[in-house]
């Protein structure tokens, strides 16, 4: 919900003060900032881009920061610019903490509880769990080819895409036979042969659980009807 929070907020100070919010709750997660290094520097390469490339799109207000022909820099195009790179921050802090402070067993249990089919949660568990898998597996597969002496850096942008095609032919055989794998063992643990399904250790909501969700479910609506009606502007 603070994450939907932001699509609503425009002014610089709301924006950030709801990012300090969320940075607070990513430290209680008690994840190394090492780990979450990782999520700021791939959005911090996004919000980069969104603000070098904003001007060519929105050139409107005054007064005029910067005009190189067509690449126009704007005051108030330059604070929409950083609003947008603020809500890429908060939206990846926000999928952090769910990510990392939520196992993928009890993701997808939530999911189902909330109406989703069972078969569509166990594919996004699936997902979650081999994705870190395949990109190790490039990794690794990158290694030994550099070990035989295979340099993929060198040439232009054509060579050196054509140089990832010793990458790609092993990961695509390596993704085909764990997919087989997976496959056989759902087979020999007779998935869907019951209809019902049970669960060793259920989810429940408890207190604390219900007094957040009531909390942020009373407030995001309230602060959004406010500014769509001038009482709170945001």
């Amino acid at each position: 919900m603070l994450t939907i929070l932001c699509f609503f907020l425009s002014d610089l100070v709301f924006l950030f003060v709801l990012l300090v919010v969320v940075q607070a709750f990513v430290i209680m997660t008690g994840v190394s900032p090492r780990t979450y290094s990782h999520t700021l520097w791939l959005a911090a390469r996004l919000a980069l881009i969104f603000i070098i490339l904003w001007p060519f799109f929105d050139q409107a207000g005054e007064p005029m920061l910067l005009d190189l022909w067509i690449y126009k820099v704007t005051l108030p195009g330059l604070l929409r610019s950083l609003a947008v790179a603020i809500r890429i921050f908060l939206i990846a802090s926000g999928w952090f903490i769910l990510i990392f402070t939520t196992s993928h067993s009890q993701l997808v249990r939530g999911l189902v509880k909330l109406g989703l089919r069972y078969d569509f949660g166990l594919s996004i568990s699936i997902g979650l769990r081999y994705i870190p898998h395949f990109l190790g597996t490039i990794d690794q597969i990158k290694e030994a080819q550099r070990s035989r002496g295979f340099d993929m850096s060198k040439g232009g942008p054509l060579r050196k895409a054509r140089n990832y095609i010793p990458i790609l032919i092993p990961t695509v055989a390596i993704a085909l036979r764990t997919a087989e794998e997976l496959s056989s063992v759902l087979v020999c643990r007779g998935y869907g042969a019951a209809k019902r399904r049970t669960y060793l250790r259920d989810i429940k909501m408890r207190a604390v659980d219900k007094v957040v969700l009531g909390v942020i479910m009373i407030s995001v609506p309230v602060l959004i009807i406010s500014d769509i009606f001038g009482v709170v502007q945001l």
